[in-house]
C-alpha cells in the first residue's frame, strides 16, 4: 500500500543546499568554457546548477569540481531551463548527473529516498509518530 500521493522515482532525495562548483568542459563550438557557479539542490546522483551559460546543452560532458573539498567529477547535463522572475530577470538552470556513481562526492549524508522528515512535539520537543506509524503499531 502506497501512502505518498506520487510515487518516489529518484534513486535518491534532492537536498536544498548552495556549494561552490566549478564546471569545465568544451562549449558548442569546441572552446574550452569555465564557469563559476552555486548548486540549488543536490543529490548523491547529481545537482541542479544556477549557472548563465548559453553554451551548454543536454548531453554535453563537463567536469565538476566541489570547491570546498578541490574534487572533480564528470558529469553530464541532464536538462537546460530558464525561469523568469520579476526581481531577478532571466535565470538559467543546468541539472548535471554524474557519469560514474559517486556517493560521497559533496561529503554530506543523504536520507533514503522515499523517507519522510520527523515531526517533533511543539510541547515537549520529542518526536511524534506518523499516523501510518500508529496503525502500523497498533496492528501489531
Amino acid at each position: 500500500m502506497q501512502y505518498t500521493r506520487y510515487p518516489e522515482r529518484r534513486r535518491t532525495v534532492r537536498v536544498s543546499l548552495q556549494m561552490p562548483v566549478r564546471v569545465e568542459g568544451r562549449g558548442l563550438d569546441g572552446s574550452k568554457i569555465h564557469y563559476r557557479a552555486l548548486t540549488q539542490n543536490l543529490s548523491a546522483d547529481g545537482a541542479l546548477l544556477l549557472l548563465d551559460a548559453r553554451d551548454i546543452a543536454p548531453g554535453q560532458p563537463l567536469v565538476l569540481t566541489n570547491e570546498t573539498t578541490t574534487e572533480s567529477m564528470k558529469c553530464f547535463v541532464a536538462s537546460v531551463r530558464e525561469s523568469r522572475d520579476r526581481k531577478q530577470g532571466v535565470q538559467r538552470f543546468v541539472g548535471v548527473g554524474f557519469s560514474i556513481p559517486q556517493k560521497n562526492f559533496w561529503h554530506i549524508f543523504f536520507p533514503k529516498a522515499g523517507t519522510r522528515q520527523a515531526t517533533r512535539s511543539a510541547r515537549t520537543g520529542g518526536l511524534i509518530a506518523t499516523e501510518i506509524e500508529r496503525i502500523n503499531l497498533l496492528e501489531n
